[in-house]
């Protein structure tokens, strides 16, 4: 959870539309603030250590981005985490998502330490409390098709005076450059 003063920025793919519209339809029928606040993506890493320069960082990650090529990938279906109220799509193949957190993770960056292994998802709701109906309609969830994630962004989050009492703000976004490795769809 966020500290008053704190920022977390993340490394993600940013999910392009027809399935980030359905997304974001999710989290607004399910008036979960915060997540209709957020872009739509799949989370790489955690948040990037403040004392790192984000220049460097950003360069880093242009350098990853030219080698590393765009994924073309489907969503296998709705998944509830293991004592949350957290809700998410996972990908039906997860291996390129987990070579390049690996990557990002070997190129020298630093990262604030995480209290969860990395599972690659797109999150549909995070909003307390859940009822079983909610439930129910949300791992029912289906979002069809293939997807090209070719842009890698980096976002900060946070406090701000809006309804969801945060702020994303994009800083530095890059294409991946190599052609597109498909997975399972």
């Amino acid at each position: 959870m966020m500290h008053e003063s704190d920022e977390l920025t993340y490394v993600v793919l940013d999910v392009p539309d027809p399935q980030a519209s359905s997304v974001m339809a999710i989290r607004k029928a399910h008036a979960d603030l915060v997540r209709a606040a957020l872009a739509v993506e799949i989370t790489l890493t955690e948040s990037f250590d403040p004392a790192q320069s984000p220049g460097q960082a950003f360069t880093a990650l242009d350098d990853i981005a030219q080698e590393v090529p765009s994924i073309e990938a489907s969503f296998a279906g709705a998944h509830r985490f293991p004592n949350s109220d957290t809700f998410v799509m996972r990908l039906a193949d997860e291996a390129p998502f987990h070579a390049l957190h690996r990557k990002i993770a070997s190129a020298g960056l630093t990262f604030l330490p995480s209290s969860y292994p990395f599972v690659p998802h797109c999150t549909l709701r995070t909003r307390s409390p859940v009822t079983p109906e909610d439930a129910a309609e949300l791992l029912a969830t289906e979002i069809p098709g293939t997807m090209l994630l070719d842009t890698l962004s980096v976002y900060t989050l946070s406090r701000a005076p809006t309804p969801a009492g945060l702020r994303c703000v994009l800083r530095h976004r890059t294409q991946l450059r190599g052609s597109a490795h498909r997975t399972g769809t």
